[in-house]
């Protein structure tokens, strides 16, 4: 596990990095080719990627394989951003380019693009410390920004918004006969931008750091501060950076600066960008890091390792955005408590009957938090708002597939699971079977906190013979748990053939 290469394919260029690891938590790049690539215009305007534009992808994936052979390297990942699988013909492009390139592409979802840009940035060094107080992260694409608000060292929510500069660029030229179109494209970032603000931001609120992920124009604004790339800038300062490479003439900006923008109107986008971050979040700092989803790549591989390990605790993310989701919604935390600890209780003790991975441990925590947040739309029908709400709500760290499994979970949860035949689209055997243990674990949990007053404490859980033994302290009587209890513990039987059984003994108040 020595080099690593990995290859992006975005919006509006193709990028490739080699890696090699550096220490036991970070890595170093080693070479960098970059090439522009036309696919968001082509989806723009056409809604497909043109065969010029395929054949110039499999021109260029066959020049970065020839590379990373010349590296003598096995390990390579390539993947392509999630605007490159809205052309109609993208099933068909990918074949064409593995056929032409024998180079074979990954589609990424939004999720798991943003969330390797996210583990790149946040494995640097002192991440944990630049948003300790409030932070916001943006990571800008070629198609969409995704802005993460950091409150207290915890993710508070994450938002895809879709703006990016690949659209804006096509908008600047739409408006290119018109003065103010530089205004009114601002207009349209600050609407954006603003809206978040509004919906998400607390109003006591201030925001001390500002982190943007955008390696073309950060780089600019790196080498013109004179700072290293984990250095802070004041926003006066980086305001003032801004107008300076505005008043660069755009013919002269791929020399002056040396970067890979040979387009004015990207170019512009991209300062528009930072400018409407900085005037909208008002932030006492600004950070720039030159790293892309070619790092995320390379972190998610190495950390596979054994002798890797990430600073930054990923997992606690998605928990902690998990909450914030049920206090939106209003859910009744406590009870989410406690079924968060019984259901990781429950899981612990019978590991070895329903050998579900840890990664599923984490899922069920996350089904336990936010299987009561449909109950702020429909009390009667809370299951499918809930499933509803998981599956249009951002978990930083969660692909948009665990969020159906988590989704599917919590729905299964409260009405009778289906046949596999009628979820086969969606998932696999495998898969099917890890819901339904995670459902007879959650129904053998929540009958216990039935009536949403947490009764008990000082549960034990142990597996004796034939039956999973739950152990209780109980403050006052479970009549109403126990009556409900025999139910979800038949499933859980037919499931893991183990007999749950309560065993209480009452305490004083």
């Amino acid at each position: 596990m020595s080099m690593f290469a990995s290859i992006y394919v975005g919006s509006y260029e193709t990028i490739l990095k080699v890696f090699e690891k550096k220490n036991a938590s970070q890595i170093r790049e080693i070479d960098c080719q970059r090439f522009p690539i036309g696919i968001v215009q082509d989806i723009y305007h056409m809604g497909e990627i043109s065969s010029d534009t395929i054949q110039k992808l499999a021109d260029i994936l066959k020049n970065m394989s020839d590379t990373v052979d010349m590296y003598k390297i096995s390990n390579m990942d390539v993947y392509a951003g999630p605007t490159v699988g809205k052309a109609s013909n993208y099933l068909l492009a990918e074949r064409l380019v593995r056929g032409k390139s024998k180079v074979e592409m990954k589609l990424l979802s939004n999720s798991e693009q943003r969330f390797l840009s996210y583990m790149a940035v946040a494995s640097m060094a002192d991440f944990d410390k630049y948003i300790s107080k409030s932070a916001v992260l943006v990571d800008i694409g070629g198609a969409s920004l995704q802005i993460t608000l950091f409150i207290n060292g915890k993710v508070e929510t994450t938002q895809h918004i879709n703006i990016g500069t690949a659209i804006m660029r096509e908008n600047l030229r739409r408006l290119s006969h018109y003065i103010d179109r530089k205004d009114q494209i601002l207009q349209i970032m600050n609407k954006e931008i603003g809206g978040f603000i509004n919906m998400y931001v607390p109003r006591d609120v201030e925001i001390e750091n500002l982190i943007i992920l955008e390696d073309n124009l950060t780089s600019i604004i790196t080498e013109l501060s004179g700072m290293s790339d984990d250095s802070f800038i004041k926003s006066e300062e980086y305001v003032d950076i801004l107008d300076a490479i505005r008043n660069v003439n755009h013919s002269d900006s791929e020399d002056i600066y040396n970067i890979g923008i040979n387009d004015s109107d990207i170019l512009d986008a991209l300062i528009l960008f930072h400018k409407a971050l900085v005037d909208n979040f008002c932030p006492k700092y600004i950070f720039t890091q030159n790293v892309s989803v070619n790092e995320g790549m390379a972190y998610n591989y190495y950390m596979k390792s054994k002798d890797f390990k990430l600073k930054h605790d990923f997992n606690q993310d998605i928990l902690t955005a998990a909450w914030a989701i049920a206090r939106r919604y209003n859910s009744y935390q406590p009870h989410l408590k406690a079924l968060e600890y019984v259901c990781s209780s429950i899981f612990g003790s019978t590991r070895k009957y329903h050998g579900l991975e840890n990664r599923c441990k984490l899922l069920l925590r996350c089904v336990a938090i936010l299987h009561d947040c449909g109950k702020y739309i429909s009390i009667s029908q809370a299951a499918d708002c809930s499933y509803s709400i998981i599956m249009n709500s951002e978990i930083l760290g969660l692909s948009h597939h665990e969020r159906e499994i988590i989704a599917t979970t919590v729905k299964y949860a409260a009405s009778p699971m289906d046949s596999y035949e009628f979820m086969a689209d969606r998932f696999s055997e495998q898969e099917y079977v890890d819901i339904m243990r995670m459902v007879a674990i959650f129904k053998v949990a929540n009958a216990l906190d039935r009536s949403h007053r947490q009764k008990f404490k000082n549960i034990k859980v142990e597996v004796k013979k034939n039956e999973l033994v739950i152990s209780v302290e109980a403050k006052d009587s479970l009549s109403l748990e126990k009556g409900m209890f025999e139910k979800s513990a038949d499933f859980f039987e037919e499931v893991f053939d183990l007999r749950p059984v309560v065993k209480e003994k009452r305490v004083l108040k």
